[in-house]
């Protein structure tokens, strides 16, 4: 064959082929990077909004009954109702707290409408996780973000309160596919060699949004206008799709390939890297083939098929629960920890960044289970510590130690994706971190009310937490590493990833699955203990 007849020759290429010519992280997939994941600087306001919006306000309760020349009550009420005071706000700022007199008795009112926000990310999750894949990645996104800004906006006009929680909880379904589409999206325009420590990097999008948000609500203390800011600032980002393309996974996985082929090329023009390409190639048109389970298979009921398998899948619920507890927790209880509640909140979004640039290196060097658990052991002692500080101490002694915690959770929060997304198997990864992301939403549900255990004694929620997480940090020590491990396929895989020591402490021996391929009844796996 003569060298033209060679330059002529179609070349077939998977995606990942192609990235490792046009590059995997290149000028080009940096800037759509940027431009997709800044949508978290916008999320973590939304997330966050109700610190400010219903920020607790002073106030003076004069008896209804009473003589005018009696001394009001302060911050508190006549029985703990405020219908038995008239009521004097003192506050400069004005937050729905004041306007709906979410004050004594009706105080947890605030604190429900953070919980109702997380149930609707939970809902949202659950019931529209899968839209994506069928509308595709840039138009889930760009509609889902058009539901937060307009549910949102909504809510700054909410003549009551009843139609406000109903706008957040709308709001809170809309925005939790905002999250997790933007972060796929960013996935999947970058090299596999990338995507852990961009995916880890998203993150810090987030905590510089808290931080934007604590100054925002500073400048802004009216709460109706707080929140049509903060939902008006999602209108940029209807943008995107003008120079930011379609994920290239989801178009071949569509059948789509020419489309996914013309984005791979505009990836390559952006990153000076189009030359690389052979002149004619097509790409791979035979995907991964399916798995299909046989009646005999046990699907995602198989994570309870074995003690061993069941006790990690607990631990690793149990942990993202703890983490989604302290992480919300400790942020909204920033007004907690000595300072003022803008400063206080910002230092706590401010002090995330160095904890993701730290976790990305150390996962590397440690692996994750020895990050998760250290971490989470100093978190916990933080958060213990709080409660012997005597009241004499300086306040900036308290503020130091609520912010280690948050470095300390905040590292552990983004390690954990990482190191459960090695654990489940591929069989049923998808299904298994749906089921620890619920587990975080119901850590988010709860957290609003954990905070209120600090008026029943001070800094008891402080203590509360940091149990939960120094106990967190010891049953990680049960989970496997999986540093340098390949993927588990099958759920009997997540055997091979115990360590020798611990399958001779239990005097067993465990055999990798068995794969039986049949034509009828797909793929039948296997547990088998010797």
């Amino acid at each position: 064959m003569s060298e033209g007849a060679k330059d002529e020759e179609m070349h077939t290429l998977s995606i990942d082929d192609v990235y490792g010519l046009i590059g995997h992280f290149g000028k080009g997939q940096k800037i759509y990077y940027m431009a997709i994941v800044s949508i978290h600087f916008f999320t973590a306001h939304h997330m966050l909004l109700n610190i400010f919006a219903g920020l607790e306000p002073t106030f003076e309760c004069y008896a209804r009954n009473g003589t005018s020349g009696l001394s009001p009550l302060i911050n508190t009420c006549f029985d703990n109702d405020h219908r038995t005071c008239r009521l004097h706000y003192t506050s400069d700022f004005t937050s729905f707290a004041i306007e709906w007199n979410l004050i004594c008795h009706e105080k947890y009112r605030v604190a429900l409408v953070q919980s109702i926000w997380m149930a609707g990310v939970m809902t949202g999750a659950l019931l529209l996780g899968g839209l994506a894949d069928k509308l595709g990645r840039m138009k889930t996104l760009m509609v889902m973000l058009m539901g937060t800004v307009t549910f949102e906006g909504f809510s700054a006009f909410a003549p009551t309160f009843e139609l406000f929680l109903s706008m957040r909880f709308l709001g809170g379904m809309c925005c939790a596919l905002v999250i997790l589409v933007s972060f796929v999206l960013s996935q999947e325009l970058i090299g596999s060699s990338w995507r852990s420590v961009c995916g880890l990097y998203v993150s810090g999008f987030f905590a510089v949004g808290i931080a934007f948000m604590s100054l925002l609500a500073y400048l802004i203390p009216n709460w109706r206008i707080l929140t049509l800011v903060c939902a008006v600032m999602g209108g940029p980002f209807l943008f995107l799709p003008c120079f930011v393309p379609e994920s290239p996974r989801w178009l071949v996985i569509v059948g789509r390939h020419e489309d996914a082929k013309t984005v791979l090329e505009n990836i390559a023009k952006r990153n000076g890297t189009q030359k690389c390409l052979p002149s004619r190639w097509e790409l791979s048109r035979q995907g991964p083939p399916p798995v299909r389970m046989s009646k005999n298979s046990e699907g995602i009921m198989g994570l309870a098929a074995h003690p061993y398998i069941m006790t990690v899948t607990a631990i690793q619920i149990f942990s993202w629960m703890v983490n989604s507890i302290t992480y919300y927790g400790l942020t909204m209880a920033s007004k907690d920890i000595g300072s003022n509640v803008y400063t206080a909140t910002a230092l706590s979004g401010i002090i995330e960044i160095p904890a993701y640039v730290l976790g990305a290196f150390l996962i590397e060097k440690w692996g994750r289970r020895i990050v998760i658990c250290a971490f989470m052991i100093v978190g916990g002692i933080a958060c213990l510590s709080i409660q012997a500080v005597p009241q004499s101490a300086p306040t900036v002694v308290v503020t130091v130690l609520a912010l280690v915690g948050k470095l300390s959770i905040a590292l552990t929060f983004a390690v954990i994706y990482v190191h459960s997304g090695e654990i489940f198997p591929t069989i049923i990864r998808n299904a298994g971190m749906g089921i620890v992301s619920v587990a975080a939403r119901i850590g988010g549900i709860l957290a609003p009310f954990i905070i209120m255990m600090g008026e029943v004694w001070p800094n008891l929620h402080f203590t509360f937490i940091g149990l939960l997480v120094f106990l967190s940090g010891i049953l990680n020590l049960k989970l496997p590493e999986t540093l340098g491990k390949p993927l588990p396929e099958t759920i009997a895989d997540i055997l091979t990833l115990r360590t020798p020591e611990d399958d001779v402490k239990k005097g067993r021996v465990y055999t990798r699955l068995k794969q039986d391929d049949d034509a009828e009844e797909g793929l039948m796996f296997r547990i088998k203990e010797i």
